[in-house]
Protein backbone atom coordinates (compact mmCIF):
# COMPACT_ATOMS: atom_id res chain seq x y z
CA UNK A 1 0.00 0.00 0.00
CA UNK A 2 2.81 2.40 0.74
CA UNK A 3 4.22 1.88 -2.75
CA UNK A 4 0.91 2.70 -4.39
CA UNK A 5 0.51 5.76 -2.14
CA UNK A 6 4.00 6.95 -3.14
CA UNK A 7 3.20 6.36 -6.79
CA UNK A 8 -0.05 8.30 -6.49
CA UNK A 9 1.80 11.14 -4.78
CA UNK A 10 4.39 11.25 -7.58
CA UNK A 11 1.68 11.26 -10.24
CA UNK A 12 -0.07 14.14 -8.50
CA UNK A 13 3.22 16.06 -8.34
CA UNK A 14 3.71 15.53 -12.08
CA UNK A 15 0.21 16.81 -12.79
CA UNK A 16 0.77 19.84 -10.55
CA UNK A 17 4.03 20.62 -12.33
CA UNK A 18 2.33 20.38 -15.72
CA UNK A 19 -0.34 22.90 -14.77
CA UNK A 20 1.88 25.47 -13.06
CA UNK A 21 3.38 28.24 -15.11
CA UNK A 22 7.17 28.04 -15.43
CA UNK A 23 9.00 30.79 -13.53
CA UNK A 24 10.38 32.31 -16.74
CA UNK A 25 6.82 32.72 -18.08
CA UNK A 26 5.30 34.31 -15.00
CA UNK A 27 4.46 37.98 -15.13
CA UNK A 28 6.32 40.43 -12.95
CA UNK A 29 4.58 42.37 -10.22
CA UNK A 30 2.97 45.77 -10.71
CA UNK A 31 5.38 47.17 -8.16
CA UNK A 32 8.33 46.29 -10.42
CA UNK A 33 6.58 47.90 -13.39
CA UNK A 34 6.50 51.25 -11.63
CA UNK A 35 10.20 51.97 -12.27
CA UNK A 36 9.83 51.09 -15.94
CA UNK A 37 6.78 53.30 -16.28
CA UNK A 38 8.53 56.28 -14.67
CA UNK A 39 11.55 55.78 -16.93
CA UNK A 40 9.45 55.65 -20.09
CA UNK A 41 7.40 58.66 -19.02
CA UNK A 42 10.63 60.58 -18.42
CA UNK A 43 12.01 59.57 -21.84
CA UNK A 44 8.88 60.73 -23.67
CA UNK A 45 8.88 63.97 -21.71
CA UNK A 46 12.47 64.60 -22.81
CA UNK A 47 11.41 64.01 -26.43
CA UNK A 48 8.82 66.74 -26.10
CA UNK A 49 11.36 69.09 -24.53
CA UNK A 50 13.31 68.70 -27.72
CA UNK A 51 16.69 67.09 -27.97
CA UNK A 52 17.79 66.42 -31.55
CA UNK A 53 15.70 63.69 -33.19
CA UNK A 54 18.78 62.09 -34.72
CA UNK A 55 20.16 61.40 -31.23
CA UNK A 56 17.16 59.28 -30.24
CA UNK A 57 16.45 55.61 -30.56
CA UNK A 58 13.67 55.04 -33.11
CA UNK A 59 10.03 55.22 -32.01
CA UNK A 60 9.67 51.53 -32.88
CA UNK A 61 12.12 50.70 -30.05
CA UNK A 62 10.17 52.75 -27.51
CA UNK A 63 6.89 51.27 -28.71
CA UNK A 64 8.33 47.80 -28.11
CA UNK A 65 9.45 48.80 -24.59
CA UNK A 66 6.01 50.16 -23.78
CA UNK A 67 4.28 47.06 -25.18
CA UNK A 68 6.49 44.82 -23.04
CA UNK A 69 4.99 46.38 -19.93
CA UNK A 70 1.57 44.97 -20.86
CA UNK A 71 3.06 41.61 -21.77
CA UNK A 72 5.45 41.07 -18.88
CA UNK A 73 3.85 42.73 -15.85
CA UNK A 74 0.63 42.28 -13.90
CA UNK A 75 -0.37 45.91 -14.12
CA UNK A 76 -2.98 47.52 -11.93
CA UNK A 77 -5.65 49.54 -13.78
CA UNK A 78 -3.93 52.90 -13.23
CA UNK A 79 -0.71 51.49 -14.70
CA UNK A 80 -2.60 50.11 -17.70
CA UNK A 81 -4.00 53.60 -18.30
CA UNK A 82 -0.48 55.04 -18.10
CA UNK A 83 0.76 52.47 -20.63
CA UNK A 84 -2.10 53.40 -23.01
CA UNK A 85 -1.28 57.08 -22.51
CA UNK A 86 2.40 56.44 -23.30
CA UNK A 87 1.42 54.60 -26.47
CA UNK A 88 -0.80 57.50 -27.60
CA UNK A 89 1.87 60.10 -26.80
CA UNK A 90 4.53 58.13 -28.64
CA UNK A 91 2.31 57.78 -31.71
CA UNK A 92 1.60 61.52 -31.71
CA UNK A 93 5.25 62.36 -31.17
CA UNK A 94 6.38 60.00 -33.92
CA UNK A 95 3.88 61.56 -36.32
CA UNK A 96 5.02 65.07 -35.39
CA UNK A 97 8.68 64.12 -35.88
CA UNK A 98 7.89 62.59 -39.28
CA UNK A 99 6.03 65.75 -40.31
CA UNK A 100 8.92 67.94 -39.15
CA UNK A 101 11.46 65.75 -40.96
CA UNK A 102 9.39 65.88 -44.16
CA UNK A 103 9.17 69.67 -43.94
CA UNK A 104 12.91 69.89 -43.41
CA UNK A 105 13.54 67.63 -46.42
CA UNK A 106 11.28 69.76 -48.62
CA UNK A 107 13.06 72.91 -47.49
CA UNK A 108 16.47 71.40 -48.27
CA UNK A 109 15.23 70.29 -51.69
CA UNK A 110 14.09 73.83 -52.46
CA UNK A 111 17.45 75.24 -51.41
CA UNK A 112 19.28 72.72 -53.58
CA UNK A 113 17.06 73.54 -56.56
CA UNK A 114 17.60 77.28 -56.16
Amino acid sequence: MEVSANLAGKCNMKNADATTVPAFRQRRSAQLAEGELRHLEMILASFVEGSAASDRLPAKYWDMRISQLDEQYDLVPSQSHRVASLQRKLALLDKALDTAADAQDRQQSRRAAA
